[in-house]
């Protein structure tokens, strides 16, 4: 007999509306994907509607707290943008992945906006408890849970979001879906419901140059950071969540929340008779064609199925791109190069125009060390261009077969011998539609310096497909560093690994192969950006012969020739078209009107007929000719025409025939052929002569062979491109460049290796010669070595390079070829890295020609070495000998080695550069060995004590210092004699009695430091003024001497820095995920940097930088005001800082963090110097503003049950509340008045600006009836402050009168938050924390404090030793 699941699936499968029995009527209606869970009116309960808006929220105060995870929560808020929060809200969008922050239940997380929507759109909550809900919930969670048979559901919490929009006020596509909490006594489950067609839209509308909106997310997260996605969830693939379901019925989905282990996560049905799809459908297309991209259809095949995207798109079919559109990759890096570990912190960044197959990749940052050799692991290069490749014949690109999914996995073997292995894995797009790649890398390259330029020659490399899903490549490189003159030879081996789907209709790849063209490949490293910048164009499908003008890519317009330049084409116009702009800004080829231009060669009796790309000339009326001749009738028989064709009519007149009548006529007629002969050779003569004046200036300007001889340059117009790299093109001629020689279409180098082309000749590479000194006799007479030749100074000898051009430059080396002459040796010089032929002793030249010196005999003249004499040998000859030390011939010596090893040397040394030199923590004792540092034979001395030498028993031993007494190996004390009777006390210290008035002691005067003996001026900007800096001065404060900046320069006094003059007048913006640069006037508004969800930010007028905090990434970071120069500056036990304040007089940093609930501080010159300031009684603390002069700190607190702004000493103490909820609602931004210290805020609940005057409580309202204010700031009498509503900077004066608004283009999220003002004006006050922190020790932090005794506090931080952290503020 069939079981009631068995006849519930049979049901499901034949039609989802037939009912099984009475116990399920209502579970199973409630599993129709159309039904919504509807709020009865006049039922148990109440329902609350959400105001039309894109970032609203509402809270549910539960009368019975609900279990979610392993926590308890009595709050519950419903917010816009699909998405439940428990105990906190989240009105705004945030553009960033699971998970949030905040525990949370997304039913379809996305950037909804009812702003514009009618009275069809509504988002509600409700709570019920009507039987007929909870018996129709308990039934659903007893089905789909085994475990839970006798579950009983005690309330039902509905959210419904029907008809919604999306961002901006879009409405021609709307989305409605729902959750449900059913709570148990303990138990909790969520039901998500998404009616059939109710998905209709994903994202949002972003900017233009901001990151796309996040797909829809739907998912759990929890307050531990645990978290769950639905399938699909930020994908194209969450569309399905209306046809998919883990329950069986398309649309349902139901999942356990609480309770929930801390090692688990939320649990999934386990009813197997909700499972309704059969093994045969679950690999067709009409079961899974979800799987292939919204843009791809679905192609079933005998096994599975395959996607295919659609015209004007392409990829896999899983992941379909469209053509042409420019993408970003992005990546990380980690393992080890040279044995030094990456930098993990460095990004990859690339920038793809993919209609171009053009890659532009940055990685930083990275240290010169690691950046340099970096640029050798080509794979970083081709991958990226390998993927995008410009495709020539349709051959598929890395993409078309990967979907940038894929595995690549590269090894290089250097010709040196290093190795190196690299590992990418690709992963698909992000949730921003980037490329996502992890890169692994480990092994050694080649040392190559960071100022050396590489260069890659263009190559062609060949794929070969293994099989389906393999391609293996194996290219050999060679790397050119031209400043070294130095190649790199290496090899690469690639294999990509990819899943691999082929149709029925198509071919088995294996052992196919395809070719792929890089090119204009740059490998630079930037120091200055700490940056890997690295670009190539790839094209896949060449052949040998394949350009741009034969493969079809090439598009050029009408009357134009493609001619092939470099990797790429330029377009010609025809003979007769000249280019143009036309009224749309493209370039075209428009015919050349050479009548009107008077360019055209028609005879002066013709008339110049323009046609379209050339002209045609007919000869006046009488005048006969063909145009470019004419003569008048009467000569016309004398000319000579070219052959007309077969078909001309031959005259068959006589031409000398002539009537007597017509004699006259003809003498006249001679008459006239002979003047217009004349003519003619006139014209001719004067055309040839300005040919040939022509000609001779094009020889001048780019010589080139004689045109007679048979090395004759060719010519061919309109063929410049094939001009050797080394020629020049002009007129269609090509000639070699200065120094090669060649038909312009090939050149070689006339210089051989080491020369080059200088003067019209090859001069050899030689090296750097340094002056060397002349030597000279008694009566001034000086000589210089051979080679060199004395300066016009007389002081001097310089190298003689012409001699030295000529000493060996066409001669075997003397190792190769015993080429020196007979009285001359082959030796090496180290100077000049190269063997060397030196004439003997008692012989001078260059070595191939020695000539004997018996004339320059030493004792006549002076010829010896500077370290050498003049020596008889034997009594009899006089012989130049180096001295002792020394060794050489005696004309030359150098310095001899003392040693070759550190065998040479013995214990405890080591030879280094020919000297034997003690180690480490060794030195010389008198016996001329190493000993360890203070050692005396066996022992060492103690202080006041040093080491001598008994000459009789031949022994060292410690003795006292003369003057002192005791135990030498302990130490040695001064001798008792009182300096009274001495008067043996140092300079600078004078006889002072001690506390026995029968003993005196030396003491060094004041302003002198030491024992009395020898007393050290103390050392203090008073008298060292090299101490402080140029610009600084010595002052003197409580704490000692310092030394302070000059006014016009900032620093710790030991150096100053001038302050620079910064732009001015602009505002800088956070806008979540960008900080934009928005200038006073409005115009010419740019992003300058990225962030993740940037909220407040501040300025430091002194550096020129902008401090802002990431709720994010949990970080403060800083950049240039220009956005270059971005640091981190905060990155540790930092949760939420949603404020930011700096205090650029004692240059201390203030943020607000409104997840560890606290207000703290750092110092901008080491951020490791900070401490907690306030950490009790806050609930959401947000902004916070800093007054330096008056020295007074402020935050405000939007803690909705009692939101207030409240004020301290900068230190934390004196804490008072400023404003409480009777004044303010929602208070988010602050800023201080610098003329009048009035503290002004926005407040988004009261909906003003207002300030108030913190010393006589006095409140002034700057502006009302706003719409949601945030951020604000203060210049020029104007009051600025961002809008969520308006999307505005919105500006108002001093007296309250509204001003135009700035509208700046979005460029990241589509709210406005934290924003500061750039003014010319920066303070140059001096505090007690500004010089040496305060003289504060112990890694304390310096905070001005007027009240205490030095006008500062030291606060103690966590690196404090003799201190603790207090404990939390007291309740005041």
């Amino acid at each position: 007999m069939p079981t009631l699941g068995t006849k519930f699936l049979a049901c499901l499968l034949l039609s989802s509306v037939i009912l099984v029995s009475g116990q399920f009527e209502h579970y199973l209606d409630s599993l129709r994907s159309s039904e919504l869970y509807e709020f009865a009116e006049g039922s148990l309960g109440s329902i609350q509607y959400l105001p039309k808006g894109d970032s609203e929220t509402i809270v549910l105060q539960l009368e019975q707290p609900i279990n979610f995870y392993g926590e308890q929560y009595e709050q519950l808020y419903i917010n816009t943008n699909g998405i439940l929060t428990f105990n906190v809200e989240f009105p705004e969008y945030l553009n960033q992945p699971f998970p949030l922050e905040y525990p949370s239940i997304a039913a379809f997380y996305s950037n909804v906006d009812t702003s514009n929507s009618d009275e069809g759109t509504s988002i509600s909550l409700f709570e019920t408890r009507e039987q007929e809900v909870l018996d129709k919930a308990s039934s659903l969670v007893r089905y789909g849970f085994s475990s839970q048979p006798d579950f009983e559901a005690h309330q039902v919490i509905v959210a419904t979001w029907r008809n919604v929009g999306y961002f901006d006020s879009k409405t021609d596509r709307l989305n409605t879906f729902q959750v449900a909490l059913i709570a148990g006594e303990q138990n909790t489950f969520v039901q998500f419901i998404y009616p059939e067609g109710g998905l209709n839209w994903l994202q949002g509308e972003s900017a233009e140059l901001g990151l796309p909106d996040i797909r829809a997310q739907a998912g759990f997260v929890s307050e531990d950071g645990r978290y769950y996605n639905l399938n699909g969830s930020g994908s194209e693939n969450a569309r399905f969540l209306s046809e998919s379901t883990n329950l069986g019925v398309p649309g349902v989905w139901l999942f356990e929340v609480a309770p929930i282990e801390p090692e688990q996560n939320v649990m999934l049905p386990d009813n197997e008779e909700s499972r309704t799809e059969s093994p045969a459908l679950a690999q067709s297309c009409q079961a899974h064609a979800h799987q292939c991209h919204q843009n791809a259809q679905c192609h079933d095949k005998a096994e599975g199925y395959c996607c295919v995207c659609e015209q004007g798109f392409y990829g896999n079919g899983k992941s379909c791109l469209a053509n042409d559109q420019p993408i970003r990759v992005s990546g990380t890096l980690s393992g080890e190069l040279n044995h030094q570990p990456v930098n993990e912190e460095a990004k990859l960044q690339s920038y793809v125009v993919t209609s171009e197959g053009r890659t532009y990749t940055t990685i930083n940052p990275l240290t010169a060390e690691q950046g340099a050799p970096l640029r050798l692991a080509l794979p970083l290069l081709t991958t990226v261009p390998w993927l995008f490749a410009k495709s020539v014949g349709g051959v598929p690109n890395g993409y078309q077969l990967t979907g940038g999914v894929y595995t690549h996995v590269s090894r290089l073997q250097f010709d040196s011998g290093e190795s190196l292995l690299v590992n990418q894995t690709f992963e698909g797009l992000n949730f921003w539609d980037q490329l996502s790649v992890k890169i692994e890398i480990y092994g050694e390259v080649p040392e190559v310096p960071a100022e050396a330029v590489l260069h890659l020659p263009e190559y062609v490399e060949q794929y070969t497909f293994e099989r389906p899903g393999e391609l293996k490549s194996v290219q050999v490189h060679k790397l050119e560093i031209t400043a070294e003159q130095r190649v790199l030879g290496l090899q690469v081996e690639q294999r990509i690994l990819y899943r691999s789907c082929l149709r029925d209709d198509e071919a088995d790849p294996s052992a196919t192969q395809v070719l792929q063209k890089i090119s204009k490949v740059a490998l630079d490293y930037v120091d200055r950006d700490q940056a890997l910048r690295i670009g190539a164009m790839s094209k896949v499908g060449v052949t040998a012969e394949t350009n741009s003008c034969n493969d079809g890519t090439a598009e050029c317009v009408e009357n134009s020739v493609c001619v092939p330049y470099e990797d790429t084409y330029r377009c010609d116009c025809l003979h007769g078209f000249a280019a143009q702009l036309d009224e749309r800004g493209v370039e075209v080829c428009l015919d050349i009107d050479e009548c009107a231009a008077g360019t055209h060669v028609c005879d002066e009796n013709a008339i110049c007929d323009n046609t379209e790309g050339g002209f045609n000339c007919y000869c006046s009326q009488g005048f006969e000719g063909n145009g470019y001749r004419c003569l008048s009738n009467s000569t016309a028989d004398n000319i000579e025409y070219p052959p007309q064709g077969h078909d001309h009519e031959e005259s068959t007149a006589d031409p000398n025939s002539s009537t007597p009548g017509n004699q006259d006529q003809d003498q006249e007629r001679d008459l006239e052929r002979e003047r217009e002969e004349e003519r003619r050779r006139e014209e001719e003569q004067r055309r040839e002569e300005e040919r040939r004046r022509q000609e001779e200036r094009e020889r001048e300007q780019y010589p080139h062979p004689d045109p007679n001889s048979e090395d004759q340059v060719p010519q061919h117009p309109d063929e410049c491109y094939r001009c050797s790299k080394d020629a020049d093109c002009y007129k269609g001629r090509c000639t070699c460049h200065e120094g090669f020689e060649g038909d312009g279409y090939s050149c070689s180098n006339i210089c051989v290796h080491g020369e080059v082309w200088e003067n019209g000749r090859c001069e050899p590479l030689l090296l750097d010669r340094h002056d060397v000194e002349p030597v000279c006799d008694a009566l001034g007479e000086c000589r210089c070595p051979y080679g060199y030749v004395l300066a016009e100074d007389y002081m001097r000898c310089t190298f003689n390079q012409e001699y030295d051009s000529e000493r060996n430059s066409d001669l075997i080396p003397c190792d190769v070829d015993e080429n020196c002459h007979i009285n001359a040796t082959c030796n090496w010089y180290e100077q000049e890295l190269r063997h060397i032929c030196t004439c003997k002793p008692g012989f001078r030249g260059d070595g191939y020609s020695c000539e004997s010196t018996s004339d320059d005999s030493c004792d006549v003249v002076d010829i010896c070495d500077v370290h050498a004499s003049c020596v008889f040998v034997d009594g009899v000859k006089p012989e130049c000998q180096c001295q002792q030390g020394y060794t050489g011939d005696g004309f030359r010596c150098q310095l001899a080695a003392e040693c070759q090893s550190n065998e040479d040397c013995g214990k405890n040394s080591l030879c280094h550069e020919g000297v034997c030199r003690c180690q480490a923590d060794f030195e010389r004792d008198i016996n001329d060995r190493c000993v360890p540092a203070g050692q005396c034979g066996t022992v060492f001395c103690g202080p006041n004590a040093f080491c001598r030498w008994d000459s009789v028993q031949s022994v060292q031993f410690c003795d006292c210092l003369e003057g002192y007494q005791g135990d030498a190996l302990k130490g040695c004390t001064s001798k008792p004699l009182s300096c009274h009777v001495l008067n043996n006390c140092g300079i600078h210290a004078t006889c002072e009695p001690t506390e026995d008035p029968a003993n005196y002691e030396c003491q060094c005067i004041a302003g002198f430091n030491g024992d009395g003996y020898v007393c050290i001026e103390e050392q203090n900007c008073l008298n060292n003024h090299t101490l402080c800096d140029l610009n600084a001065q010595c002052h003197s404060t409580n704490s000692g001497l310092v030394c302070v900046c000059n006014p016009g320069f900032y620093g710790n006094g030991f150096t100053c820095q001038e302050r620079q003059q910064q732009d001015s007048d602009f505002l800088i913006v956070s806008q979540g995920v960008m900080i934009a640069r928005v200038p006073l006037n409005g115009r010419n508004v740019r992003p300058i940097s990225v962030a993740q969800m940037a909220i407040g930010l501040d300025k430091d007028c002194v550096e020129g930088r902008v401090y802002w905090g990431d709720i994010s990434t949990k970080k403060i970071v800083s950049a240039k005001y220009d956005g270059t120069d971005s640091r981190p500056f905060i990155t540790t036990d930092i949760e939420s800082p949603e404020g930011i304040a700096i205090d650029v007089i004692s240059r201390r940093l203030y943020w607000t963090d409104s997840a560890k609930d606290t207000i703290e501080v750092a110092s901008l010159d080491d951020p490791s110097l900070r401490a907690v300031i306030i950490n009790k009684q806050l609930v959401n603390p947000r902004g916070i503003a800093v007054d330096p002069y008056r020295e007074k700190l402020y935050w405000s607190d939007w803690d909705r049950s009692s939101p207030k702004i409240e004020v301290s000493n900068l230190d934390g103490t004196g804490r008072e509340l400023l404003l409480g909820q009777d004044a303010v609602t929602l208070p988010n931004s602050l800023v201080v008045l610098e003329s009048t210290g009035e503290v002004c805020y926005a407040d988004a609940g009261t909906k003003k600006v207002e300030c108030i005057d913190a010393q006589s409580r006095q409140i002034r309202t700057i502006s009302n009836e706003l719409s949601y204010p945030f951020g604000i700031t203060y210049t020029h009498d104007q009051f600025y402050w961002t809008d969520w509503t308006t999307k505005k900077v919105e500006i108002v004066d001093s007296l309250g009168t509204r001003q135009k608004a700035i509208q700046p283009p979005f460029f990241g999220s589509h709210k406005m938050y934290g924003m500061t003002v750039v003014e010319q004006h920066c303070p140059q006050y001096q505090s007690a924390c500004q010089i040496n922190n305060g003289g504060c020790t112990d890694n304390r932090i310096c905070l001005v404090n007027r009240l205490a005794p030095s006008g500062k506090s030291c606060k103690c931080t966590s690196a404090s030793t003799g201190c603790s952290v207090p404990a939390p503020f007291p309740g005041y």
